[in-house]
């Protein structure tokens, strides 16, 4: 049951991330969509995003899994592993799947740069999380050592 249990949780956790991550991407999908003069998406573009970010939640949670302490070392490489997985992802995935197909070369690097800032965001947010719950988890700690 405690196998079930993990296996369930996690699914919890990665389908928040992947659900974050799609409702980001058919924004965007959406927005240039709209801006090119086009008012809608293919449901093969959309099962397209969905899975790639179904696989990049599963990496990320892999990198950064809930619920558990990180250790230093070894941090800024998950970190450039998470970024690079995210740049490959959806960075590769929209330019060979065609996505954004049509938008010109300057647009191409503003969604880039926006991907980037996007990223960027993300990783602030896991980083404020994590001393979140270490700072919980200390708290929890002191007060069961001034109990005992």
């Amino acid at each position: 049951m405690e196998h079930f249990n993990r296996f369930y949780l996690w699914g919890v956790e990665t389908k928040y991330r992947m659900g974050l991550y799609f409702s980001a991407a058919v924004f965007v999908k959406g927005l240039v969509g709209v801006l090119m003069g086009c008012w809608t998406v293919e449901t093969l573009t959309l099962l397209e995003m969905i899975l790639a970010c179904f696989a990049f939640a599963c990496a990320e949670t892999a990198l950064f899994p809930p619920g558990r302490e990180r250790p230093e070392e070894g941090g800024w490489k998950r970190a450039a592993l998470w970024a690079a997985l995210a740049n490959l992802i959806f960075a590769a995935g929209g330019w060979g799947l065609h996505w954004f197909s049509g938008v010109p070369v300057w647009g191409a690097f503003l969604l880039l740069l926006f991907l980037e800032l996007a990223l960027g965001a993300m990783w602030y947010a896991l980083r404020l999380q994590e001393k979140r719950d270490t700072a919980a988890l200390n708290r929890c700690l002191r007060q069961l050592q001034g109990e005992v």
